[in-house]
């Protein structure tokens, strides 16, 4: 079997995946996502200053070259256990409204803890990129293998290091609220193929 991701951005419809001189068709029906109205305290962290815009494009560039990440040497592990203990605040997909200003759908999970909670791997895998992120505040990207790829956004302190192999469990760092946050969260991402999808399709207690 194979697990493909679609992102949020693609439109209804019929489509295909070619799978050796296969063709599976599938379609994709409209689904209408929630809106959250959001109020940010830092107006920085809506509308950058010109002086940010480079540090964004710099770690936006970081970022994805992780998300497209294509390694064998893991096989993918797709029955997750929750990153951290708490309240799922914010789901992905929402439609997120910030000072009364449109921006991008929620890409991830978003799960509210207090600061210092230990955020673990969710499933082995390799630390292929970290750093203190102008929006994602302090934040850790896990390779699991084969196009698989987590972000852990917004921490207290990060407590791996760059190309550590961690095991299912292993403790990565601790919830915080650095970035451009309301309040003590962890924001989860998953990564398919470098295409963002929802974290909830991979928990084992979901």
């Amino acid at each position: 079997f194979a697990i493909v991701g679609i992102p949020l951005s693609t439109k209804p419809g019929n489509y295909e995946i070619i799978a050796g001189k296969r063709k599976i068709g599938f379609t994709i029906k409209k689904y209408v996502y929630e809106t959250q109205h959001l109020t940010i305290k830092n107006h920085r962290k809506v509308n950058p200053l010109p002086e940010d815009l480079q540090r964004i494009a710099r770690e936006r560039m970081e970022m994805n070259s992780a998300f497209r990440r294509f390694t064998t040497s893991i096989v993918p592990d797709t029955n997750f256990i929750p990153p951290v203990k708490g309240r799922r605040s914010s789901s992905f997909g929402l439609r997120r409204i910030l000072n009364g200003q449109p921006r991008n759908p929620h890409s991830g999970m978003d799960i509210a803890a207090p600061e210092g909670t230990p955020i673990i791997a969710p499933a082995n895998g390799i630390v292929v990129a970290l750093g203190n992120y102008f929006f994602n505040g302090k934040t850790i990207l896990i390779d699991h293998g084969y196009g698989l790829v987590t972000i852990y956004c917004h921490l207290e302190n990060i407590a791996v290091h760059l190309d550590d192999r961690l095991n299912k469990g292993s403790i990565i760092g601790s919830v915080g609220q650095t970035g451009r946050v309301t309040g003590p969260h962890l924001h989860w991402g998953v990564s398919l193929n470098n295409a963002r999808i929802d974290p909830g399709l991979f928990l084992s207690d979901e």
